[in-house]
């Protein structure tokens, strides 16, 4: 029976992107035993963080409800794009692309805060403040 809990609570951490976080809450309020359903919703809990992270940009494409509203990242490098627009490589794997024409200053190792605007918009800050520049994630 453990051998049981334990394979369902790896299950489900592995599968934490693929399903929605209502169908796993779903399979945990399924489990009879209190223990054990305590057990599978303490994992799921701990994953919340890294599935709002991960989907942070990318929401019309994966509806979720834990997006949090910033995001705080290292720059591994920014390269230019066309009509020079910045492209930002972060440290948590993902890329974005700026999409106004204000100058950008930033280089490897910049901390930066991603927040996000209105109507689906994000933004992409110095840590340390200063001006922001609209971007889009790419990936």
């Amino acid at each position: 029976m453990r051998i049981a809990l334990v394979l369902s609570l790896l299950l489900l951490a592995a599968n934490a992107s693929g399903d929605s976080l209502t169908k796993q809450m779903r399979g945990c309020a399924a489990i009879e035993s209190d223990d054990e359903r305590l057990s599978c919703f303490d994992a799921l809990s701990q994953s919340l963080d890294a599935r709002a992270e991960q989907m942070f940009g990318r929401e019309k494409k994966h509806i979720t409800e834990e997006a949090p509203e910033q995001m705080a990242a290292k720059i591994l490098s920014v390269q230019e794009g066309a009509y020079g627009k910045a492209i930002i490589a972060l440290d948590n794997g993902q890329l974005w692309r700026q999409n106004d024409n204000l100058r950008v200053l930033w280089s490897a190792g910049d901390p930066v805060i991603v927040e996000r605007g209105i109507f689906g918009s994000f933004f992409m800050r110095s840590a340390d403040g200063g001006r922001k520049i609209r971007v889009k994630r790419q990936r």
